[in-house]
């Protein structure tokens, strides 16, 4: 590992990361006139436009096939649940879970009578999948990893059944619509979270399955990335490339009121932008190649960054690390106040971490590590990032702060000049990252195998 400092033009660089210009930008994004930045939505049309502007007023080259704007073809999908019928049947004893014990995603229609099921082993290899009606633990093959996994082998159904008690009597078990990609796999999955469901996994008898599911309402929707790039100066390694994420939708509005998302994640995606001005201004620039994305969908099940690694602007072999930033603006952590410095999610998965923390430090700015803080690291867009090989990680200054999704996330509760220094210490570790000639590894944690593993 070697000595760590900037040089003089990086400092100069790096102080021109302004609170002032960060609260120009959050208070657009977090404005009446964006709506709440819901996936799919007017506002969030609105803000991807004015980061592209951003990046474009900042010297960042269009990193897209549409200029600055990846875009995504999506069905989005209203489940119809008139008439709905499930019943799962094995050694004579027939489990009929109610609607309120289901959650569906199908983009199609199903009528199935007395159909055979495969069962998912609770550890090991996928069995022939293809064509096929299967089920499993929910609490293994529900994961995003194994779940993917899963629906590659395109089998006709995926059953996840869990145990739980039923929801109360009216509610419904997740959202009525759902966002998918127009080609990507989309084996319907119904999740079940009943009991004696459940225990059919466990026994030997044959499962069969008699389902009724009537045909959605499905439309099409345009979604959009935002890609700027910083090209690298050095010959040798600007084929090389750093990602710099951020999520820029949020939850929308309801009769109750306009969900502004100010701190999440307007905050992460204002510093990504201001990042961005920042190391622009560098000449030359840093030695690896720089790619600042904004993602859509983070709040609809990381669909932004689960698109890009399906579509990667840059080689996924040649991407060395990802820094994905969330709610970077509020000091309040529920765990107690964090001022001058951040959080990392899952810091025990890899050295990227390390890398970070030492130019942070260079800079007065600190690195705290919670606990539990490697059971945040499936909570954002890094994850998805993660599950194709790129050592990614979230930072976040608030893990969990007062009006976390509530309407009470407003810019008011900003702290811009903590913010402001804060983003200084991230930039100095985005050089180390870029500049550095070794690259992040993932660790030989038990938690880190499955992205160890990952084929690119």
């Amino acid at each position: 590992m070697v000595a760590w400092g900037l040089s003089a033009p990086e400092q100069t660089a790096l102080q021109h990361i302004s609170a002032d210009s960060l609260r120009t930008n959050l208070s657009y994004l977090a404005s009446d006139e964006l709506e709440g930045r819901d996936t799919p939505s007017r506002g969030l049309d609105l803000a991807a436009d004015y980061i592209a502007k951003q990046f474009q007023q900042a010297g960042l080259a269009p990193a897209a096939g549409d200029g600055y704007f990846q875009q995504a073809k999506f069905d989005q999908t209203a489940v119809n649940m008139d008439g709905f019928e499930l019943s799962l049947t094995a050694g004579g004893h027939v489990v009929k879970p109610g609607r309120e014990e289901v959650r569906v995603r199908s983009i199609e229609g199903l009528n199935l009578a007395n159909a055979a099921v495969v069962r998912l082993p609770a550890n090991g290899a996928i069995p022939p999948a293809g064509g096929m009606v299967v089920a499993g633990d929910e609490r293994r093959w529900g994961q995003e990893t194994f779940l993917n996994e899963l629906q590659a082998r395109k089998p006709a159904l995926i059953l996840l059944l869990g145990r739980g008690r039923p929801a109360r009597s009216g509610a419904t078990v997740g959202p009525a619509t759902f966002l998918a990609e127009d080609d990507g796999d989309h084996a319907p999955v119904i999740r079940v979270r009943d009991s004696d469901a459940a225990a059919l996994l466990r026994g030997k008898d044959g499962i069969a399955v008699t389902l009724h599911l009537a045909n959605p309402a499905v439309s099409h929707v345009v979604l959009r990335n935002v890609a700027g790039l910083l090209k690298g100066s050095d010959p040798a390694l600007r084929n090389q490339y750093v990602l710099i994420t951020a999520h820029y939708d949020h939850l929308g509005k309801t009769a109750k009121g306009i969900f502004h998302g100010a701190n999440d994640n307007a905050s992460g995606t204002v510093s990504v932008i201001e990042i961005a001005r920042a190391l622009a201004a560098l000449n030359p620039h840093p030695k690896r190649s720089i790619l600042f994305i904004t993602l859509f969908g983070e709040e609809e099940g990381l669909l932004g960054s689960y698109y890009y690694g399906h579509h990667p602007l840059a080689p996924l072999k040649d991407t060395v690390a990802g820094i994905n930033l969330e709610q970077m603006g509020r000091t309040d952590d529920t765990s107690g106040a964090e001022v001058r410095a951040f959080g990392i999610s899952g810091p025990s998965f890899s050295d990227l971490p390390d890398i970070m923390e030492r130019a942070a430090t260079a800079e007065g700015i600190g690195m705290y590590r919670r606990r539990d803080a490697d059971d945040y690291f499936d909570r954002s867009d890094n994850y998805a990032f993660a599950q194709f090989g790129i050592v990614a990680h979230t930072i976040a200054v608030a893990f969990e702060y007062p009006d976390y999704h509530a309407l009470g996330d407003v810019i008011g509760k900003i702290d811009f000049a903590n913010m402001a220094a804060v983003d200084r210490g991230v930039a100095a570790g985005i050089l180390a990252l870029a500049d550095e000639p070794d690259v992040p590894h993932w660790s030989e944690a038990k938690g880190a195998a499955a992205y160890r593993n990952a084929g690119r």
